[in-house]
């Protein structure tokens, strides 16, 4: 897998909305070349952002941790973005998986947080076009995907809400 981001520290805070959540402070740009998916995944993800990471009952956290370093951070994160159906529910799980193995989490650990979203984090997944409450409508419009082939010509290009193209150059 090769991940780069930028800024190189990326920042949030607790949300003062909803204690369960917490706000990136900072815009992100995260790019994601990986097995499970051909090409390159692009995220633009602006400031205000809100997510709770990993999801699930703090009771888990000594064993897998709600934020964890970077790595692991980015990879709730970008699961979290998926689930908005910027992705399949297939491919953000697939993600989420190696991308967790990529932040160094052992194979047990990883693949008990990959078979407990497979089954039951159906519920959480939508579509772009689903109304998802206040605030998650609104983090819909606070990302930019790019889904890019080898060559670097876009695939298929999301800015929060609908497809705005699909493409192949």
């Amino acid at each position: 897998m090769n991940l780069a981001y930028k800024p190189e520290v990326p920042t949030w805070k607790k949300s003062l909305k909803n204690q369960e959540l917490y706000e990136i402070v900072n815009k992100l740009r995260i790019e994601i070349q990986c097995d499970c998916i051909p090409g390159t995944l692009v995220y633009e993800i602006m400031a205000g952002y809100m997510t709770d990471f990993r999801s699930g009952p703090s009771i888990v956290n000594p064993f897998i941790p709600k934020i964890g370093d970077i790595l692991l951070a980015l990879a709730w994160l970008i699961h979290d973005v998926n689930y908005h159906g910027f992705l399949s529910k297939k491919l953000a799980d697939r993600l989420l998986l190696e991308m967790l193995e990529h932040a160094g989490m052992g194979t047990v650990k990883r693949n008990a947080v990959y078979y407990a979203v497979k089954f039951f984090a159906g519920s959480h997944y939508n579509t772009l076009d689903e109304d998802q409450g206040d605030i998650y409508n609104h983090n819909k419009t606070l990302v930019k995907m790019q889904w890019l082939d080898s060559k670097g010509f876009t695939l298929k290009r999301f800015n929060g809400r609908a497809i705005t193209a699909n493409a192949f150059r």
